[in-house]
């Protein structure tokens, strides 16, 4: 609705425009400002919420019990690689958990307090900068919450019973390498031999 209210106030606003500096065109009629017809878009109002405002609002029907997801966690392709796994309540508490952290972790990382590692986890990234604020405890809180949040999901996504299975670790390690290669110009990432560096 935004977008045809937007449109019409453009389409008035053209129509002024055109109107004050009349038309010179050799075929249009004598003493009229202008031969230019705008047609504004037709405006529907409806009752229903778009797909935007319902996941704003939050209109959120649980899955049922026997429903399948496919692995939020992207990895790059190798082979014929399927990443569909049986949908469970502690997977989807993960998924939504770095829903709502990545705002937060984001500005987090965006002030160089937070960086990925490269086992899929991410870290604090300078303890002596940390400890000089007030909100330390918080930011600990986020780290571990998205930490523990990963790690389910690199088990459920692997098919893996422990986090420090084979099949988990490896998945993590892949989701790193992903998760770096996402990082913004500045964000801090952890090399192969454990030193943090700014990319």
């Amino acid at each position: 609705m935004k977008k045809n209210v937007v449109a019409i106030a453009l389409a008035c606003i053209a129509c002024i425009v055109v109107c004050m500096s009349g038309c010179t065109s050799s075929g249009c009629i004598q003493d009229m400002p202008s031969c230019l017809e705008i047609y504004p878009p037709a405006i529907n109002i409806t009752g229903e919420k778009t797909a935007l405002e319902r996941q704003l609002i939050g209109d959120y029907h649980e899955l049922e019990q026997d429903a399948w997801v496919t692995s939020t966690v992207m990895t790059p392709s190798k082979g014929n690689r399927k990443a569909v796994i049986n949908a469970d309540e502690k997977l989807l508490n993960a998924i939504q958990i770095r829903e709502l952290n990545s705002d937060i972790i984001r500005l987090y990382k965006d002030r160089g307090l937070i960086g990925e590692q490269n086992n899929g986890y991410i870290a604090i990234v300078d303890e002596k900068k940390l400890q000089s604020l007030q909100e330390s405890d918080a930011i600990r809180t986020i780290v571990q919450q998205e930490n523990n949040a990963r790690s389910i999901i690199f088990v459920k996504s692997s098919g893996a019973t422990k986090s420090n299975e084979a099949k988990a670790m490896q998945f993590a390690v892949e989701f790193a390498k992903e998760q770096q290669a996402k990082a913004k110009k500045g964000d801090w990432i952890q090399n192969n031999d454990g030193r943090w560096v700014k990319k």
